[in-house]
């Protein structure tokens, strides 16, 4: 037969036979997918029945209301999750494990043999076998090494947590579907709010199966779990962040932000509105990534739907800071302190807030303090960044445990204004006295919002302690330690705290005589300066003027009083 004949002849059986292979694998593929699709109903409807179940379950309050009866409820229905809709085995890693193993095998049998063939070769070239032994621990290192860098992979991928799903593997009914949000929501918060003691072994953490079944869960529900558990369990919120992220990559707000205009991104924001807090969250991370603090300035647009407490889990506590700031200023003066009184939920976030503004762009505790802990000469003539953010704080009503820990807090850090007021509304009028003595400034005690001394006994103090702190103000004075200069407004301070300005001051409020008496009984010998000796003759005169004009006018009542009578 014709050899080209002969060629042909085997080129069609072999079309032949591809045609046929074609064939075949397509009939098998149509047959896998039919088979399939009976399988995925049936899962779908054992799941549906599972969930039904649960859910008239928890209905009973019985069961709903006892945690324990609650988690068993949730622990049946979670093992036909886990089966239908759970993570996909891990098919090809535990392939790529047998692939290293056998590639590791096969390695160490290439070494076994290459070890063999070098001892036959020393022996047939009579080398001693010390140089194997030599080189036998460079091997052993080498082993080592490869021992410890499996170790760390495998510790590594232990360590590693699941990734984020956000998409259903499967197609679920919207029926089924909302009763699934709500079995999986309520075992995140069930979960999330269990202690680590606890917890049943079957359990799946509250971690784990957010990452797994995020495209089941309430977004809003969880993001307000993250926001009450944020203290205990960090790590829900990086997840609920990092979920949300993927979730609105596709949003056409991710390409104006990536394009780094900050106006241009807030104006496509506010474009969105109303948009719930779950994505604008999202936007806002990826915002206050881009451009920091001045992003996170002007997040105040955003409330309420955004709320500080959100912030807080988002931003650097100093951007935080700047954000509370700026969303307390924007509001009216009138309206500032009930405002702020709104976003202390809880009420420890006010304890919180003040250290956080105590310890921001404020002075420095060396020039506020002394080393043994006393006011600084005029120390509280300095700025601090958040003083009226400050203010607000200490004005907002509080028991007397809070009030005092404020107190405390304020000295500790030497803001003086925010101390004495405290005292004052503490009653510890005391302490409020001896600090204005050691900060040596008399406008304390004249302003509106000074404390003036309410009785003789506190005028009598109040001199003792202005005696006592006058030398040592002097020398702080003279010495120099709050720096060079006070360039940050002391120069605006009033005038010092003496036995004089003080005796005077008592002058106009009782009379001059009065006043050299409470100083005689004070036992501080006192010679006036001639102002203050011509202050005190101008308000003996003004007295007896007073006085005069006084009896003159009961005197003309008098005389009406009798006429009228008559």
């Amino acid at each position: 037969m014709n050899s080209e004949l002969w060629q042909r002849t085997e080129f069609r059986e072999g079309g032949q036979a591809e045609i046929s292979a074609t064939t075949s694998f397509s009939e098998e593929m149509d047959n896998e997918v039919y088979d399939e699709m009976p399988t995925i109903e049936s899962d779908m409807q054992e799941l549906r029945s599972a969930t039904e179940r649960a859910i008239s379950q928890i209905q009973d309050p019985l069961v709903l209301l006892d945690p324990d009866c609650l988690g068993e409820t949730l622990l049946e229905w979670l093992v036909v999750l886990e089966r239908i809709l759970g993570p996909a085995d891990h098919g090809s890693a535990t392939a790529g494990d047998s692939i290293t193993d056998g590639l590791g095998e096969e390695r160490w049998d290439y070494l076994n043999a290459c070890s063999e063939q070098q001892e036959e070769s020393s022996l047939s070239s009579g080398e001693p076998r010390e140089s194997m032994t030599e080189e036998s621990p460079e091997l052993g290192e080498k082993e080592d090494g490869c021992d410890s860098s499996e170790k760390e992979h495998e510790v590594s991928n232990e360590t590693r947590p699941d990734p984020v799903r956000v998409a259903s593997p499967k197609a679920v009914p919207m029926d089924l579907l909302a009763d699934l949000n709500q079995l999986a929501t309520l075992y995140t918060e069930l979960s999330c709010f269990r202690k680590k003691e606890e917890e049943n072994e079957r359990a799946l953490g509250c971690i784990a199966f957010l990452r797994r079944y995020f495209f089941l869960l309430d977004q809003e529900r969880v993001r307000r779990m993250c926001l009450l558990c944020h203290q205990e369990q960090p790590e829900a919120q990086r997840s609920f962040t990092e979920a949300m992220l993927d979730v609105t990559q596709h949003s056409k707000v991710v390409e104006v932000i990536q394009r780094g205009d900050l106006l241009r991104s807030l104006r496509s924001l506010r474009e969105l509105q109303p948009c719930s807090a779950p994505p604008l969250l999202a936007h806002l991370h990826r915002l206050y990534e881009k451009h920091g603090e001045a992003a996170v300035r002007s997040f105040t647009q955003f409330y309420p739907t955004v709320t500080p407490a959100d912030i807080v889990t988002m931003a650097q506590q100093s951007h935080f800071l700047a954000y509370l700031d700026n969303l307390v200023q924007s509001r009216t003066e009138e309206d500032r302190l009930s405002f702020l009184q709104t976003l202390l939920e809880p009420e420890s976030l006010r304890q919180d807030w003040l250290e956080l503004a105590l310890t921001h762009d404020a002075p420095q505790r060396c020039d506020t303090l002394t080393p043994d802990g006393e006011p600084r000469w005029h120390s509280h003539c300095f700025s601090w960044g958040y003083g009226r953010l400050l203010s607000l704080l200490i004005r907002l009503p509080a028991d007397l445990s809070s009030k005092q820990k404020m107190a405390e807090t304020c000295r500790s850090h030497g803001y003086w204004t925010g101390y004495i007021s405290l005292c004052c509304e503490l009653q510890r009028r005391t302490e409020a006295f001896s600090a204005i003595c050691r900060l040596d400034d008399i406008s304390l005690l004249q302003e509106a919002g000074g404390v003036e001394p309410q009785t003789l006994e506190e005028w009598k103090l109040l001199i003792r302690l202005s005696q006592r702190c006058s030398g040592a103000s002097d020398s702080d004075q003279l010495t120099g330690v709050n720096g060079s200069g006070w360039s940050n407004g002391s120069e605006d301070c009033g005038g010092k705290m003496s036995p004089e300005t003080l005796t005077l001051m008592l002058a106009r409020c009782a009379g001059p005589d009065r006043a050299m008496a409470v100083l005689e009984e004070c036992g501080v010998q006192l010679d006036l300066s001639p102002h203050s000796k011509l202050v005190c003759e101008l308000l003996r005169v003004t007295e007896k003027r007073q006085r005069a004009m006084i009896q003159t006018m009961l005197e003309r009542c008098d005389r009406f009083l009798w006429s009228q009578h008559a």
